[in-house]
C-alpha cells in the first residue's frame, strides 16, 4: 500500500507544477519512513547511526529532560528567509560539542499525524533508542521493549556514511560546491526535486533532519548558510508544529516545510502542505480521497518532542 501510495504521489508530482512536486515528495519521504520503521533492516541501520549522532552535540538536550520546547512567538522579529538562516547559523555555532561513549542511547520521541500517515489523521507518538555506535536500536512493541542487533555489515555501511559527515567543509561557499557536485552527480530521472536548487535544497534540510545534531556546530552553521543562499527560499513565522508549538517554516515551493524552534532555531518539525493540486491518483486516473482536503491543510506532520542521552534502552 505505502508503494502504491509513493509511486501515485510522483505520478502527480510529474504531471503538475515544479512547486508540487515539492510538496508531495514529503509525502514519498514520509512512506519511506514508516517502511523504515517496519524494520527495513538496510535502511534502518543508517537511520540508527544519524539519530545517534543526532545528540552529539548536545543540540537537542533543551533543558534538563532533552524537551525542545515553545516559545513566545511574539519575541520573534524576523524579516526574511536569510535573516532566519543566518540567526540559525550563529546559534548553532555558539553550541558546545559534546561526545557521548559508544555504548550509551540517544532517546528520541516523535509526534507523527495526517492524512498522509498509514494510520490517517489521528496523532501517533513514537519513542526509539538507538545505541551511539549504531549497532543496536530498541522500541517498545504491544507494550514491551525490543532491542534489535543491527547486521554488521549494514551497521558498517552506516558508520561510514556518518563518517563522511566529519569530513564536510565548514566553509559554506566549499559546502555549497559539494552538495552541488553530489546533486549534479545524480541522473535527472532519480531526482526528488525537478530543478537543480531544488535538489539542493532538498539534500540540505535533509541532511540537517536527519542527522539535526550530529554534525560539528560549524558544519551545521555553514549548512544553514547554503540554505540561505539558494534562491526561492522562503520562511514563514506564524506556524505552530505538530504539538502546537511555535515555529518557523522554511520553504521552496509551497507545501514541503521543515520548521525551526524560534528561540533555538533547532529543526524540530516537518510537515506537508497541501496547495489543492497534489492529490495522488490511482493509474486509472482517481483521486485517493484522503487527499481531497482544503488548499492550505496539512496532510503529514512529523514533530521532535525529545532528544537526549540516555545510559540504556527504555530509559527516558
Amino acid at each position: 500500500m505505502e508503494m502504491e501510495l509513493a509511486e501515485a504521489l510522483r505520478r502527480t508530482a510529474e504531471s503538475v507544477a515544479p512547486q508540487v512536486a515539492d510538496l508531495v515528495d514529503g509525502g514519498v519521504r514520509q512512506g519511506r519512513r514508516r517502511v523504515r520503521r517496519r524494520r527495513v533492516a538496510t535502511v534502518s541501520a543508517v537511520t540508527a547511526v544519524t539519530v545517534a549522532a543526532s545528540v552529539m552535540t548536545g543540540l537537542g538536550m533543551a533543558g534538563g529532560d532533552g524537551g525542545l520546547g515553545a516559545t513566545d512567538p511574539s519575541r520573534l522579529r524576523l524579516a526574511s528567509a536569510t535573516q532566519v538562516l543566518e540567526r540559525a547559523a550563529e546559534k548553532a555555532q555558539a553550541r558546545p560539542e559534546t561526545r557521548p561513549r559508544p555504548d550509551q542511547w540517544a532517546y528520541a520521541k516523535t509526534l507523527e499525524q495526517g492524512v498522509a500517515t498509514e494510520h490517517g489523521e489521528r496523532p501517533v507518538t513514537e519513542e526509539t533508542w538507538t545505541r551511539i555506535d549504531g549497532t543496536q536500536d530498541a522500541s517498545f512493541k504491544d507494550g514491551k521493549l525490543a532491542v534489535h542487533r543491527q547486521p554488521e555489515q549494514v551497521a558498517a555501511s552506516a558508520s561510514r556514511r556518518y563518517a563522511r559527515l566529519g569530513t564536510l567543509p565548514t566553509d559554506p561557499g566549499a559546502l555549497r560546491a559539494v552538495i552541488y557536485k553530489d546533486v549534479d552527480a545524480v541522473p535527472q530521472r532519480d531526482r526528488q526535486r525537478p530543478d537543480r536548487d531544488g535538489e539542493a535544497f532538498r539534500t540540505a534540510t535533509q541532511m540537517l533532519w536527519d542527522a539535526p545534531l550530529g554534525f560539528a556546530p560549524k558544519t551545521q552553521a555553514a549548512l544553514y548558510r547554503v540554505l540561505a543562499g539558494i534562491p526561492g527560499v522562503r520562511m514563514d513565522a506564524k506556524v505552530k508544529d505538530g504539538a502546537g508549538r511555535p515555529a518557523i517554516a522554511i520553504s521552496r515551493g509551497f507545501g514541503d516545510q521543515f520548521l525551526l524552534d524560534p528561540a533555538t532555531y533547532q529543526m524540530v518539525g516537518q510537515r506537508t502542505v497541501s496547495n489543492g493540486r497534489n492529490a495522488p491518483q490511482s493509474k486509472n486516473g482517481t483521486v485517493d480521497r484522503r487527499f481531497a482536503v482544503p488548499p492550505g491543510t496539512v496532510t503529514y506532520s512529523l514533530t521532535l518532542l525529545t532528544v537526549k542521552v540516555v545510559d540504556k534502552a527504555g530509559q527516558r
